[in-house]
């Protein structure tokens, strides 16, 4: 089994030590002893491992350069509209 869940817990408890836990009281429990317990994702029937990983290794390449660098506009105002004389 990969997922423990609460009242699995319960039983294992009761079954090696004869000590029984409610739900609860096993979270109780869980979390004085600074423990913790994480959900899997769910996952779809037809998953295609060899393509999540050709995916991952060709996200993990360098961005690409901009073709020329960006350099501040001239002139005090950056929304493009003109300013009036003053």
């Amino acid at each position: 089994m990969s997922t423990w869940r609460l009242i699995d817990l319960c039983q294992i408890v009761q079954r090696h030590f004869g000590v029984s836990y409610s739900e609860g009281g096993m979270g109780k429990l869980m979390r004085n002893l600074d423990l913790s317990w994480q959900t899997p994702r769910p996952r779809h029937a037809k998953t295609d491992r060899a393509a999540q990983e050709r995916f991952k290794k060709g996200a993990s390449r360098e961005p690409s350069r901009r073709s020329r660098p960006t350099t501040p506009r001239p002139g005090g105002s950056r929304s493009g509209s003109k300013t009036r004389p003053e």
